[in-house]
């Protein structure tokens, strides 16, 4: 029997010294309890995982082991790593979180993660606009406080370069306002403000072909000057499918390191698509796969090894 460990890093003792906000907790939980339930279906594999001491643990379930982690998880996820076969990092890619789980991996077990030099551009918004940019592949414009051209929009959306998710997205329609944030946020960009549908799609390569699992409809609100994004719902239909589907090849084709599980986020606003996000890991809306396909994404994932 082989051993994976799923080592998620929220809910797993990454923030075991620090608070977690409600949202970024269950959210993070959703996840892990949709893959332990996936890979659990798959024979001869137990699956281990490390666990928060400050939260209530899941229920127990065969062939599933979980660690309390009480202090710094290094040692331990170091530990659980050396007596695993397979190491599944999941990780926001906010301040290199994601990155310097992947660097755990000093023993060369077979890992489930896309690499390094992909996950370096698509954790940064402006990189990522810069390489849909140089592909062709329709984008809103995305600027720092030192390159910018305010003059294309009336409202804005400031977000942190390397943020996930919508937690901290401002809207400004004040330029003075703007610029004042933008001053005190270095690692913020902007991009106009584009009111539309908002999407995602679940992504998977097996033997250098992408295979787009589902998309999901995102649920996001403008409150107070902020964006809030309220979850995912799973859509059998999407418009202009093939077109988007084009452009999800042609980002597998051109950035290369993306050989397991990612996201893509995108928009459709007056019959246009925006491409926004590569999520380079397993998102919120995975769950979403597990209850509506008649399929075993953790199976799919495993075959990316």
């Amino acid at each position: 029997m082989k051993t994976i460990f799923i080592c998620e890093y929220v809910t797993g003792g990454g923030y075991i010294n620090k608070k977690i906000s409600k949202k970024l907790f269950l959210q993070a939980k959703s996840i892990l309890k949709s893959l332990i339930i996936d890979f659990n279906k798959i024979p001869d594999l137990k699956i281990v995982y490390t666990w928060d001491y400050r939260f209530k643990k899941l229920k127990k379930i065969k062939n599933v082991e979980c660690f309390e982690i009480k202090r710094s998880p290094l040692k331990k996820w170091n530990s659980i790593i050396k007596k695993s076969d397979i190491f599944f990092p999941i990780a926001p890619e906010t301040e290199n979180k994601l990155i310097e789980l992947i660097r755990l991996n000093k023993f060369k077990k077979k890992m489930l993660s896309n690499e390094i030099n992909a996950i370096k551009i698509s954790s940064s918004k402006y990189k990522t606009y810069k390489f849909l940019q140089k592909n062709s592949i329709p984008t809103l414009k995305t600027f720092n406080l030192k390159k910018n051209d305010l003059k294309i929009a009336k409202n804005w959306v400031a977000k942190p370069d390397d943020g996930a998710g919508c937690e901290e997205n401002y809207i400004f329609s004040n330029k003075k306002n703007l610029f004042n944030f933008l001053n005190l946020h270095k690692n913020f960009v902007v991009q106009p403000l584009v009111k539309g549908v908002s999407y995602s799609a679940n992504v998977i390569p097996i033997k250098n072909k992408v295979f787009i699992l589902n998309f999901n409809k995102q649920k996001i609100s403008y409150e107070k000057k902020k964006m809030v994004f309220k979850g995912t719902k799973f859509i059998k239909r999407i418009p202009f499918e093939t077109k988007i589907k084009e452009n999800i090849r042609n980002i597998y084709k051109n950035l290369a390191g993306l050989n397991s599980f990612f996201g893509i986020d995108f928009i459709i606003s007056n019959k246009k698509i925006f491409f926004l996000d590569i999520n380079p890991r397993i998102t919120t809306s995975y769950e979403n796969i597990s209850k509506n396909l008649k399929i075993n994404a953790a199976k799919k994932i495993l075959n990316t090894l």
